[in-house]
């Protein structure tokens, strides 16, 4: 009898951590896709009451709100998320995705591929630790970013302050300034000399 008690027992534990486990990735897998849609209603109802994002030292702390402006500063470079894998380390996921945007394709790393420690709070996301980055050129998009706000601040004052500007509006000016700087040659301005 307490075999067969132990056993249910154990069934019902693995039960519960097998559907814990695809719980989580299925709410990984939508907040991912939500991106792909322009779907934010989606994605918030993956999140947490707060979400904090990390890049190395680097801390983002976002509510709902702040997200969503977050959220449409980063459609407007109309991206494009796949998973490439997941995997379940304790009661978070290690996911692995490939980003493709009009940002990256300008800093000429498109597709951008990285690990995502997804940590997760009654079920919904509330940490994302970006861990790796696969294969990035660091010094290519560093040449690109700085050569686009220096031009821009010497020909396109309006513009200047955009990379820190990150709402709808800030994600338009960067647009707007990607433009411009390749079609520099046709525009009468000149590059930056060092």
């Amino acid at each position: 009898m307490r075999t067969a008690t132990y056993t249910t027992l154990l069934l019902l534990v693995i039960s519960a951590c097998s559907s814990k486990e695809t719980s989580h990735i299925a709410t990984a897998k939508n907040y991912y896709s939500g991106f792909n849609n322009g779907d934010y209603k989606l994605i918030e109802t993956q999140l947490s009451d707060s979400l904090t994002i990390t890049e190395g030292d680097y801390v983002m702390n976002f509510t709902p709100e702040t997200f969503e402006t977050h959220f449409k500063w980063d459609s407007v470079f109309v991206p494009q998320v796949k998973i490439i894998n997941i995997e379940q380390q304790e009661n978070d996921l290690l996911v692995t995705i490939s980003a493709s945007s009009k940002r990256f394709e300008f800093l000429r790393n498109n597709p951008l591929v990285t690990k995502h420690l997804v940590h997760f709070t009654n079920g919904k996301i509330s940490r994302i630790d970006n861990v790796d980055f696969i294969n990035t050129d660091w010094k290519l998009w560093t040449e690109q970013k700085k050569g686009l706000t220096q031009w821009i601040a010497s020909n396109q004052k309006e513009l200047d302050g955009f990379m820190i500007d990150q709402t709808l509006q800030g994600g338009l000016n960067y647009l707007e300034a990607i433009d411009l700087y390749n079609n520099r040659k046709n525009n009468n301005t000149t590059d930056i000399v060092e």
